[in-house]
């Protein structure tokens, strides 16, 4: 069974972290609960993370969206409220972007999406800057 394209995604950027030791790193999946976000990774900072997968339009001014549910966005809204770190990363097979500060409400040009692309190990660098780990 083939893994879908945003689990194939987020594998390829967590096989540039660090070990577990080094920074803790947990799959969230609660069956009775909707919109926790996925990823919940514990440094020196707490992070949370949501991730994305889109297929890139051709045209570069059409705009890209990235499928947050109700559900996740009212999570990470509360979230932010009480001022925990987040952040959706959101795949593509060109890379990935990082949205911050509720960025991920609203979408993006393809071109704007283009410019803000990050290879897999600097995604992982990014994590593991954000929760105050080295890699």
């Amino acid at each position: 069974m083939s893994s879908k394209p945003e689990t194939t995604f987020y594998t390829a950027v967590h096989r540039h972290l660090p070990p577990e030791k080094a920074l803790h790193r947990e799959k969230m999946c609660n069956p009775f609960r909707g919109g926790t976000w996925d990823f919940w990774f514990s440094g020196k900072v707490d992070l949370w993370i949501e991730y994305k997968f889109v297929i890139l339009p051709k045209r570069d001014d059409t705009m890209v969206t990235f499928g947050l549910s109700d559900l996740q966005e009212d999570w990470g809204r509360q979230r932010r409220i009480e001022g925990r770190n987040l952040a959706v990363i959101v795949g593509s097979e060109k890379g990935g972007i990082v949205l911050l500060n509720e960025d991920w409400l609203a979408p993006i040009s393809c071109n704007l999406f283009k410019e803000r692309l990050m290879t897999k190990p600097q995604i992982a660098a990014w994590i593991v800057a954000r929760t105050g780990g080295s890699l």
